[in-house]
């Protein structure tokens, strides 16, 4: 098990599931995915994906499921996210080791959606009441790297 902070710009593979611990206490989570595309040896073109599970807690899992709510987060959106990156191994049901790519999200940032008319990235999204009132996603040359 390895333990450290990333960054992840990808979308999302599902809707955010809103959930609870026995003794109350809200998380949220939801998976990314991101992709990288090069040229092997032989010239061929190739595309690799990353699944994450991320998962947010405390201020940072409200906003989220209200953001959720109001349909501005969903599969398919494109987040900014920075976190605590841990891998963790398990048995799947062939009795296979796996290893999940898990994030606990500290910060993130919505770049837009693959349906967004501008590509994804810019554009001001207004959201109504609460801590999400007028977020406005910012370009992506903005996010420190």
């Amino acid at each position: 098990m390895s333990l450290s902070n990333i960054t992840i710009i990808g979308n999302l593979g599902r809707d955010p599931e809103t959930r609870y611990t026995p003794n109350g206490r809200m998380n949220v989570r939801f998976t990314m995915a991101t992709n990288r595309k090069f040229t092997d040896q032989s010239g061929q073109q190739q595309e690799r994906t990353n699944w994450f599970t991320v998962t947010a807690w405390g201020k940072q899992a409200e906003l989220i499921d209200n953001l959720t709510q109001q349909g501005a987060i969903r599969k398919g959106t494109q987040m900014y996210v920075y976190g605590r990156f841990e891998t963790r191994e398990y048995q799947d049901q062939n009795g296979q080791t796996r290893t999940s790519l898990d994030v606990s999200l500290n910060e993130f940032q919505l770049l837009g959606s693959r349906g967004d008319a501008d590509g994804g990235f810019g554009g001001r999204r207004d959201f109504s009441g609460g801590e999400g009132a007028n977020y406005e996603p910012q370009d992506i040359d903005d996010i420190p790297f």
